[in-house]
């Protein structure tokens, strides 16, 4: 079988990411605390007599500060470079070590990635016994690659491919298999990039995969929780614009939680950590909340977009949940599900009057119940199910 086990991550992954990890919190650290000293000690400056020479010793003792601690994290990597074949993986908690590492990802992604960090998660299509499909090949699917319906979940910000599952039950993506005989595959990927330099390697990859399909491909239906659905949107827009075939295949778009107009709680948290930048004294604390991630700030505004061409998919499903009993219920108005409000899951740029949008509301549930409800699973089915016995548009299949 050509996969490979991606569900674990060794000691040594680790050992030498985390002290990648802990080199840079030290350097923001240092910087941060010298920020504050000079914030306050330029308050008096005007009458101190000593403001200069304070100055050049102070930075002389930050820049000694930093380079002890640079040359210690540097030989501490180096010792740690050692384990890399020498310490295994921890099968036993791989499931936990995952879930951490992704919310990691989820909350710095684009810094580890811009700094080489080996706990940055790379995108990889992923089935339900947790194997990597190595290169993006099919035939490490085995006979299911036979099959000619393919359905891709896509995860959200700070989670992986394993939050589809609930317990022992079986996912989306395994019961659409039994139910409507589909090939599943899941993505993994590191959700604190950009979504739109995420949605360009999904693209790129989905491309390679639908290519290198052993049997004749009818139709894709891609499933998005949360910023997985943007991330779609953003590869259905990349595959469009380099001319890909897959998104001529792409007849079902599914969307559980998307915020297509933004999330209040970014823009909650943009305009905090903005208001540390009013005061000398509390702007040194401005870089902490900058750090957030690029998925994190994109989640602001959501996915912006004019994008109204009807040929791919064919057909999109919405869904939101809401914390309030109905419509009217002004705690599901102003939470939402927890993270995104009603307006912003249905708020696509295919208007819900079009014949081919769909959608509903499921009240009196969170946000991450959207991934496994069986009533949510009922709702996308129960909208599938015709759609799968009319053929697919030719000049679909065949452009």
């Amino acid at each position: 079988m050509n996969a490979q086990k991606h569900g674990t991550t060794g000691y040594g992954v680790w050992l030498r990411g985390g002290l990648a990890a802990a080199a840079d919190v030290y350097a923001g650290t240092v910087n941060l605390v010298e920020n504050a000293h000079r914030a306050i000690a330029d308050t008096g400056a005007a009458v101190n007599p000593v403001n200069w020479p304070e100055r050049a010793i102070s930075g002389l003792s930050y820049a000694s500060v930093r380079t002890i601690g640079g040359v210690s994290f540097a030989a501490a990597r180096g010792l740690a470079g050692l384990t890399r074949d020498a310490l295994p993986d921890d099968p036993a908690s791989g499931g936990a070590w995952l879930a951490l590492r992704s919310a990691l990802n989820g909350a710095v992604g684009d810094h580890l990635e811009a700094t080489g960090n080996e706990l940055a998660l790379p995108m990889a299509f992923v089935d339900a016994e947790g194997q990597t499909l190595a290169d993006d090949d099919p035939r490490g699917l085995g006979p299911i690659a036979a099959r000619p319906r393919l359905v891709l979940l896509v995860h959200g910000l700070g989670m992986n491919d394993r939050y589809w599952r609930h317990g022992d039950q079986p996912d989306f993506g395994e019961r659409l298999a039994a139910d409507h005989g589909y090939a599943a595959l899941r993505l993994r990927y590191n959700s604190g990039r950009d979504i739109a330099a995420n949605g360009a390697e999904l693209a790129a990859r989905l491309e390679r995969l639908v290519a290198a399909w052993p049997a004749p491909l009818e139709r894709v239906t891609a499933i998005g929780h949360s910023m997985g659905g943007l991330v779609l949107r953003a590869a259905i827009e990349a595959g469009r614009a380099a001319g890909h075939r897959w998104p001529r295949l792409l007849a079902d778009l599914i969307c559980l939680g998307s915020p297509h107009r933004g999330a209040p709680l970014e823009r909650l948290g943009e305009s905090l950590n903005r208001g540390l930048a009013w005061s000398r004294y509390t702007r040194a604390f401005h870089a902490i909340g900058d750090v957030r991630s690029a998925g994190v700030k994109n989640l602001r505004h959501g996915l912006v977009s004019t994008e109204r061409d009807p040929a791919s998919p064919t057909g999109c499903f919405l869904v939101a949940a809401s914390l309030g009993r109905s419509d009217e219920d002004p705690i599901g108005r102003v939470l939402g599900d927890l993270l995104v409000t009603v307006d912003s899951a249905f708020d696509h740029p295919r208007a819900l009057d079009d014949a081919d949008v769909d959608g509903c509301v499921f009240y009196g549930m969170t946000h991450f119940a959207l991934v496994h409800h069986d009533d949510v699973y009922l709702a996308l089915t129960e909208w599938l199910a015709p759609r799968l016995d009319a053929p697919m548009p030719r000049h679909q299949i065949n452009s």
